[in-house]
């Protein structure tokens, strides 16, 4: 890589490139399909704190659900009052932008402090391009909002070690003598790294490239910055916070923790191979994993040479994925918290990328009409290809009038003279591509739509004034929350059939749930079909649809099963 340069990113870069990242992220966010459950999940919970005043225990259906803390609710609540409205999936996606623009001039930030403004710039755009980090940037799960508080905690260490005026002196050294402000900061976020998904996870992902450089390093001056019982205390109490008010509340959720975090560690929870995040680290990276791995391997001897930052920035690529492949819980999701430093890699290959074509390709390659023919003939089989698969005509068309366009274009960015205009017109031919594809996309794969289509009949249906209950689904818990974001009346959670006679006023109700739980209804009451969804998402059969039954309820019912209740009426999670 090149010498370190002195000059920083400048306000005005700051500003280009919170704008590129707005109106890339925006546009996503208002055009991307529906919400999933998994997407929902935090959407829901947020509206109903926002509406019951809870800050502390996010909830589904007013029901208590304790996988993961408040912080990204706190946000997205924050957009639903500036908004006007809590009911609308983009708002919701907002939430996420409005976290994922700072995290990309955080990237960029630690990029200037180590090569200077144009590496800053560059690797502020690739972060924003790779595809695993442009499809988080207006996903309201948690991922992205833990990336944030991941990315802070390491901007300011690597501010503390890396920057060229430190914020004041290093203290005294002792365990408890003084240290700068930002040392401070730095443990108060790193405790932090626990209200976004769920404990540890998000302090190892932080601390894992620290602790692995440090260590690798093997100086004393650097580590006892570090060795600091206020700065412990501090992270501890940030960390402790939320956990402690929780289990004070629902002392159950020691179980959650016991189950769902040791059940991902070697309790063969999704049970990927050891060698996942090799294929999946490629993957997140795209386009821009060729970039990457040539900066790491350009990168590798000063990395094995000296301490500095392409030795930090090993520790931040290799370690997190390493050890948790030890793991059996794996999701490539998981990778977005260490996303970054390869995107600081990948700027120093794009840049050998871009030499090795204006300088060692034969002038025909150079050329962008070659790749421009190839575009516009892939164009005509796509055309070709519409009826097969049976794509709206105005998707396909569009498709294969801008292939040819984007080519030419991105053929001429790459062999620029100038590599302000290269990169500029990569950025430019991604940006139209991923818009694009969001756009098609949800055009054409809405899996929710026969879903969403029966939601606002069987609202219909139901009367005035009466409660819609929203049957929990025990076969995929999260589409619940799906469920009760996007029916167009406030949904009543039921657990069970005995508890919708509970929370039924009359004689009768109105409960949404699958076909396969009408056996179960059946045993409290007579059942009514009103409204049937025509398909349901991810149904292996017709048994899974969703179907609004009137249940008119018998004046007895046998008692429930005590193995029914003790998995249906427990804390939810």
């Amino acid at each position: 890589m090149t010498p370190p340069s002195p000059e920083r990113l400048r306000a005005a870069d700051y500003l280009l490139l919170a704008a590129f990242c707005l109106a890339l992220f925006l546009s996503c966010a208002f055009t991307a399909k529906r919400l999933t459950g998994h997407e929902s999940v935090l959407a829901e919970n947020s509206r109903e704190m926002l509406a019951d005043g809870d800050w502390i225990v996010p909830k589904v259906g007013g029901e208590p659900w304790l996988e993961r803390p408040p912080f990204p609710d706190w946000l997205i609540c924050t957009v639903y009052q500036l908004a006007g409205t809590s009911e609308c999936d983009c708002v919701a996606r907002i939430g996420a932008v409005l976290v994922a623009v700072p995290t990309v001039l955080l990237v960029a930030m630690i990029a200037s402090c180590f090569y200077g403004r144009a590496a800053g710039l560059v690797a502020g755009g690739v972060f924003a391009t790779m595809h695993e980090m442009y499809a988080y940037a207006s996903n309201p799960e948690a991922d992205i909002f833990l990336c944030l508080i991941v990315t802070a905690t390491i901007a300011l260490f690597v501010r503390q070690e890396f920057g060229p005026e430190p914020d004041g002196p290093a203290g005294s050294g002792s365990p408890v003598g003084r240290r700068p402000w930002a040392v401070l900061a730095f443990f108060l976020l790193l405790g932090a790294t626990n209200l976004a998904k769920g404990v540890v996870f998000g302090t190892v992902m932080a601390g894992l490239p620290i602790a692995g450089y440090l260590l690798w390093t093997r100086s004393w001056g650097q580590v006892r910055r570090y060795v600091w019982v206020w700065g412990w205390l501090a992270a501890l109490a940030v960390a402790v916070a939320w956990p402690a008010a929780v289990v004070i509340r629902h002392p159950e959720i020691r179980d959650l923790w016991r189950d769902h975090y040791l059940n991902r560690l070697n309790g063969g929870y999704l049970r990927e191979p050891w060698w996942y995040y090799a294929l999946n680290v490629p993957y997140v990276l795209m386009p821009w994993t060729l970039p990457a791995l040539i900066g790491l391997w350009r990168s590798r001897r000063a990395a094995f040479a000296a301490p500095g930052p392409e030795r930090f920035l090993w520790c931040w690529a290799v370690l997190p994925p390493l050890v948790f492949s030890l793991s059996d819980g794996k999701h490539h999701h998981y990778l977005l918290q260490c996303m970054a430093p390869w995107a600081i890699l990948a700027a120093d290959g794009a840049a050998a990328v871009w030499r090795f074509g204006r300088e060692r390709m034969p002038a025909w390659a150079q050329s962008p009409w070659p790749t421009t023919v190839l575009a516009a003939v892939a164009g005509v089989v796509l055309l070709n290809c519409r009826i097969k698969y049976d794509v709206p005509r105005s998707v396909v068309v569009a498709t294969a009038a801008a292939l040819p366009v984007l080519a030419f274009v991105l053929a001429r960015a790459v062999t620029h003279p100038n590599p302000r205009a290269a990169f500029t017109g990569v950025l430019l031919v991604l940006a139209v591509t991923y818009s694009g594809w969001t756009t098609g996309r949800a055009a054409v794969r809405d899996s929710y739509e026969a879903d969403a289509d029966m939601l606002q009949r069987a609202a219909a249906a139901v009367p005035d004034g009466a409660p819609l209950m929203v049957h929990y689904d025990w076969v995929r818990p999260l589409e619940t929350f799906w469920v009760l974001y996007h029916t167009p009346r406030s949904g009543v959670l039921v657990r069970d059939p005995w508890e919708a006679k509970e929370k039924a006023a009359g004689g009768e109700a109105f409960v949404l749930a699958r076909r396969l739980d009408a056996p179960l209804l059946a045993e409290v009451g007579t059942l009514e079909p009103l409204v049937e969804s025509e398909h349901t998402r991810l149904e292996p059969g017709p048994e899974y649809r969703r179907v609004l039954y009137r249940v008119k309820f018998h004046p007895t019912t046998p008692p429930p099963p005590a193995d029914l209740l003790a998995r249906t009426r427990r804390t939810l999670w």
